[in-house]
C-alpha cells in the first residue's frame, strides 16, 4: 500500500509478448508501483516523451524499433534507471547493454519477486543516502557528496544513478583500494558478488566521462587484481 502523500514510482514495461506484458503489469502493480506498458519501441519512446518514468523494463527483441534503439535514446530522455529483460542471456549482450547505459540485465525466465527486487534496488541507487558534508577531489574531478554533484574542470557532469553511487563509494574512501567484491556488494548488493563485468563496465563509463584520457586513468585507478582507488594514496608522515 502506498503511503498518503508519497507518490507511486512509475515503471514502464516495454514488452511485445502480450501474456508476459500482462503478467509484468500485474507484478509491478502488486509491488506497489504505478505500471505503464508499451508493446514496442516506438510506443515506448512516445510515452517517455510525455510521462516522467522512474524505471524502464526494456525487452531487446521488440518489433519496429528494437530495444537497442530505445536504449540508445534513453539518456536524452533523462530516464533514471533501465533494466533490460531479455531471453538472450549471452554475456556479450549483457555487456553491450551495460555499455549503452542500462543499470541491470535480467534474463528470462524470472520470477516476480526477483524482478521487484531488481526494481527496488535501482530505485535505491537513484536516491542515495545523504552523503557527508565532504568535497573530494582527484585530478580535475570534484565530488560534492552532500549535494550529489560531480564536476570535471568546473563543469558539472551528469551521471546515471548507478554511476554516481559507485563513484561516491570510491570517493568516500579516497586514496584507499576498494576491493571488487566490496564495491559490488555496496553498489549492487550481495547477489552480484561475482558480476565483475558490471563493475568493469561502470568504471569504464565513469572514466569516459571524467578522465582526460580514459586509456590512462589518473582519477579512478585500477589496482591490479584487487580493485579500484579514487585518487592517490595518502602520503605517510
Amino acid at each position: 500500500m502506498t503511503s498518503i502523500g508519497v507518490p507511486q514510482r512509475r515503471v514502464l514495461i516495454v514488452e511485445d509478448d502480450v501474456p508476459l506484458r500482462s503478467a509484468l503489469l500485474e507484478a509491478v502493480k502488486q509491488g506497489g508501483f504505478q505500471a505503464l506498458a508499451a508493446p514496442d519501441g516506438a510506443a515506448a519512446v512516445k510515452i517517455l516523451e510525455d510521462v516522467s518514468i522512474d524505471v524502464v523494463l526494456l525487452d531487446i527483441g521488440l518489433p519496429f524499433v528494437n530495444g537497442w534503439q530505445v536504449l540508445s535514446q534513453l539518456d536524452a530522455q533523462q530516464v533514471p534507471a533501465v533494466i533490460i529483460i531479455s531471453a538472450r542471456g549471452d554475456e556479450r549482450d549483457k555487456i553491450r547493454a551495460l555499455d549503452m547505459g542500462a543499470d541491470d540485465y535480467l534474463a528470462k525466465p524470472f520470477g516476480a519477486e526477483e524482478l521487484l527486487a531488481r526494481v527496488r534496488a535501482v530505485l535505491r541507487r537513484s536516491e542515495p543516502d545523504a552523503g557527508p558534508s565532504l568535497v573530494v577531489r582527484a585530478e580535475d574531478v570534484t565530488i560534492d557528496l552532500a549535494h550529489h554533484a560531480v564536476f570535471r574542470g568546473g563543469r558539472e557532469i551528469r551521471l546515471s544513478p548507478t554511476e554516481y553511487v559507485l563513484l561516491a563509494e570510491l570517493a568516500k574512501n579516497a586514496g584507499t583500494v576498494m576491493e571488487h567484491r566490496k564495491l559490488l556488494r555496496r553498489v549492487w548488493g550481495p547477489a552480484y558478488l561475482d558480476e565483475r563485468n558490471y563493475l568493469r563496465t561502470f568504471v569504464q563509463r565513469l572514466r569516459a566521462k571524467l578522465e582526460a584520457n580514459p586509456e590512462v586513468p589518473r582519477a579512478i585507478v585500477t589496482v591490479g587484481g584487487r580493485g579500484y582507488r579514487f585518487g592517490e594514496p595518502p602520503v605517510p608522515d
